[in-house]
């Protein structure tokens, strides 16, 4: 080895050594343990995490707020009875509302602690309800994303994971009126770059249950001005919330007044700007055709069983897939259409290989459709009927003199 490699070698060396604090002569002590609370290995931790939490000292409240952060303990107090679990989050809730009403000394990093503390707490079944029950944290939550502050995506994520489940979408809805909220929030600036996508989540879980009252509150008009708009990742959030509303009769309604399938079709086509994905657009078209009136609107644009098809065949997402097959299944109820897509799109789709089980059973449902007449009821086709020879019977008149008719021969 040459001299000059090995002066390259020991300055890469000698690079590495300042990157890990070693060219000093003495190790960089880790800041870890500083910031955290030592806790004993007995079920006196519990105790001492609150007793520091309620503190006066900041540097001790700042502690037990790092301890909890690392969600290390949480599991276990979680899953613990249903008294100590509340009490807990109690706990918290007192301690992020002094903080956020300023009743005592804070910065942002506690405000930021204490939220990632929350966000791990609704990620629990247990842990959601006792959020949901505290009606002062629910209203700071919605009050920060209200007023666009910095961490309004950290509370916007603590409600979607808070509303998962049934029973509390339900009870969030029966108690606070969130979709009412969620209204006011989007419509305070309709035309907004953005909104945090978990703002999004939180919406889709409630208008999958309330789609009526979603409609009453005036989302539909909001989502589809932003959707016409054009707006930052339409396609992902406002689309998906959009079709949601369609679910109920007077978002059919009024998705036909506006002509939406028009809107929604020029989306699929349109040339100069093209989506990272369509799985949203396919399943607004989906949702919409459990009308008839839009079924027949969906008709008159003629190439879109094919664009559908492309759409299935390139597709790597699953659930797409699935929607585009759905889809045009519906669309083959009517005959003009179902005349088309035999043409035109009954080979492609035989030769799309479904990675799903499920989405093999749908495309094989719906080349059976479309390879049936349009006017067939049975499993007997045309060519297949054959005539049948019924015995000639007579039989007397039920009025005037006993002359017989025959039986017409079928």
């Amino acid at each position: 080895m040459t001299d000059e490699m090995q002066d390259r070698l020991q300055s890469k060396r000698r690079d590495c050594d300042v990157m890990h604090g070693k060219d000093t002569g003495k190790p960089k002590e880790s800041t870890y343990f500083k910031h955290r609370v030592a806790l004993p290995y007995s079920s006196l931790a519990m105790p001492k995490l609150m007793k520091d939490l309620d503190d006066k000292d900041p540097d001790i409240q700042w502690k037990a707020i790092n301890t909890l952060s690392d969600g290390v303990i949480i599991n276990s107090i979680l899953s613990q009875s249903s008294i100590s679990g509340y009490d807990f989050v109690r706990n918290i809730t007192n301690v992020f509302l002094h903080k956020r009403y300023y009743f005592r000394e804070t910065n942002k990093e506690e405000i930021n602690g204490l939220l990632e503390i929350f966000i791990m707490i609704a990620t629990y079944t247990n842990g959601a309800k006792y959020i949901l029950k505290s009606d002062q944290l629910v209203k700071a939550l919605y009050e920060m994303i209200e007023s666009g502050e910095e961490n309004s995506s950290r509370a916007a994520e603590i409600l979607a994971f808070a509303t998962t489940e049934y029973n509390n979408v339900f009870y969030l809805q029966e108690h606070y009126n969130a979709i009412c909220k969620l209204a006011r929030i989007l419509r305070r600036n309709l035309r907004a770059y953005s909104n945090p996508s978990a703002l999004y989540r939180h919406l889709q879980w409630l208008l999958e249950t309330f789609p009526d009252v979603g409609v009453k509150e005036g989302l539909f008009e909001i989502l589809f001005t932003r959707i016409k708009d054009r707006a930052c990742n339409f396609h992902k959030y406002d689309l998906k919330c959009f079709a949601l509303l369609l679910r109920c009769p007077d978002g059919q309604k009024r998705f036909a007044v506006i002509d939406g399938i028009k809107e929604i079709y020029e989306i699929l086509v349109d040339p100069k700007r093209k989506l990272d994905s369509y799985e949203n657009v396919v399943y607004t078209i989906m949702t919409a055709m459990f009308t008839k009136k839009i079924i027949v609107r969906c008709s008159q644009f003629v190439d879109l069983p094919r664009r559908i098809t492309h759409l299935a065949k390139d597709s790597k997402e699953t659930i797409m897939q699935l929607y585009c097959f759905q889809a045009l299944y519906m669309l083959a109820d009517v005959p003009r259409m179902k005349s088309y897509m035999k043409t035109n799109c009954f080979q492609i789709l035989q030769q799309i290989n479904c990675e799903d089980t499920v989405n093999e059973k749908r495309k094989n449902e719906l080349l059976y459709k479309l390879n049936r007449e349009i006017y067939h009821t049975s499993g007997l086709r045309s060519e297949n009927r054959k005539p049948v020879d019924i015995v000639m019977e007579t039989r007397s008149r039920s009025y005037g003199d006993e002359r017989h008719i025959t039986l017409r021969r079928l």
